[in-house]
């Protein structure tokens, strides 16, 4: 087997790639042999050694993935071989709420993640993925995907009518955007060019808001909502948008905080949270049951993720680099098996 490695410490320019001896599954174990794997802004975070004192080197990096059984062990009544499946991003979160020690099974820091030809998960951690799905599309689905059903599912689902507005053009936004859409929600999206714009109204969007010549984009919100306001705000960004999302959003409305793209460390003026009753929701993947819960939407509506660009297994560093421009509308890909030289 083949895997890339945060070895001597962490930087694109210590991912190393390694051979190794192939690994064997325990009794509860089965042995994934890799399809493609899917970056998310996060794995910047740990490529930059930004994740916090749990995700340390040495680390296989990359959260999302999908492969196929090749071994079982002896005690695996579930997934059998030739089974294609996801492991979940959780490891040890099956369903419910979150265990209290939620930051130790988290794929790709500070567990292995998937960024390698082979893998050994649990076998209650692995997920049979859509079949309508290309392995690209399916190795999005652990994290970006499930953070996205997420998010239009917590506190409470979104329903038809409502108005939510999006943060943002990567892998979560996309997926996001279209289940919204199929749950018959109307969707406004921030984006930063012209040129995402256009692809956003391709994809659905009702109303699109190029940032980059809108500062306000609050106000544009508001009066695009008769001066109501969005139902829910999907806040991707961090610290710089915060303050325009709560703006944007309606009396009673909810944001769901996701990302920090922009920053860490938000200013907020409290009467505007205080005084019109909003809630402010965070939402960090989800479990293996929400899992799940994604991929029967997903195949009742004939959804699929959007892919930006594929990368050959012996370019990986090469993801990472065209993530960092953040460039691409949609998914970074890393294929397994391209150009057959896994």
């Amino acid at each position: 087997m083949k895997y890339w490695s945060f070895s001597e410490g962490f930087g694109l320019e210590n991912l190393i790639r390694i051979s190794g001896e192939l690994p064997t599954p325990g009794p509860r174990d089965v042995l994934l042999e890799m399809r493609a794997a899917s970056l998310n802004y996060r794995d910047l975070v740990v490529m930059r050694g930004q994740h916090g004192k749990l995700v340390q080197p040495p680390l296989v990096p990359v959260s999302d993935g999908v492969g196929i059984v090749i071994d079982v062990g002896s005690q695996v009544s579930g997934p059998a071989i030739g089974d294609r499946a996801s492991p979940a991003f959780y490891q040890h979160w099956q369903g419910g709420p979150p265990p209290t020690d939620l930051d130790v099974g988290r794929l790709g820091g500070p567990l292995n993640g998937v960024l390698a030809t082979h893998c050994v998960f649990p076998a209650s951690s692995v997920v049979a993925v859509p079949p309508h799905l290309s392995d690209e599309e399916a190795a999005t689905l652990p994290c970006a995907g499930v953070t996205a059903w997420s998010a239009l599912s917590e506190p409470s689902p979104v329903r038809p009518g409502e108005t939510v507005l999006i943060l943002g053009s990567g892998g979560v936004a996309l997926m996001a955007l279209s289940l919204a859409r199929a749950s018959g929600a109307r969707t406004i999206v921030t984006t930063s060019s012209a040129a995402k714009s256009e692809k956003l109204l391709d994809l659905g969007a009702d109303l699109v808001i190029d940032r980059s010549i809108d500062e306000n984009w609050a106000r544009t919100v508001r009066k695009a909502t008769d001066e109501v306001g969005c139902d829910r705000v999907l806040e991707l960004g961090g610290a710089a948008t915060l303050s325009q999302s709560i703006k944007a959003v309606r009396t009673g409305g909810t944001i769901i905080l996701i990302g920090n793209v922009t920053g860490n460390n938000a200013e907020l003026y409290l009467p505007l949270v205080l005084t019109r009753r909003l809630t402010l929701h965070s939402v960090t993947c989800g479990s293996r049951a929400a899992f799940e819960a994604l991929n029967r939407a997903l195949e009742q509506h004939d959804i699929r993720p959007v892919i930006s660009k594929v990368v050959p297994f012996q370019s990986a560093p090469a993801a990472f680099a065209a993530l960092e421009t953040h460039q691409d509308i949609g998914n970074i890909c890393i294929s397994s098996f391209q150009d057959g030289d896994a």
